[in-house]
């Protein structure tokens, strides 16, 4: 199994040119997160209690359901 880091080279080399700095960017933001110690985004959901099967909930709802207009 490759790891990780093989794993990343290999995609980024398959993805055009024009593209990579989008995942620069993304890689930076990423960085400052960790540096800055916070926690990723699907740690702070679970962190919530009972927001995993609400999300797990919501996504099995076919989305002809909702309307396309915001009440708020």
């Amino acid at each position: 199994m490759l790891s990780i880091q093989n794993q990343i080279d290999e995609i980024i080399g398959k993805i055009p040119l024009k593209y990579q700095s989008s995942i620069l960017e993304y890689a930076k933001l990423m960085k400052e997160k960790a540096d800055k110690g916070e926690q990723s985004d699907t740690d702070y959901l679970n962190s919530i209690p009972g927001i995993a099967d609400s999300i797990i909930k919501e996504a099995k709802i076919d989305l002809g359901n909702y309307s396309e207009e915001l009440d708020w």
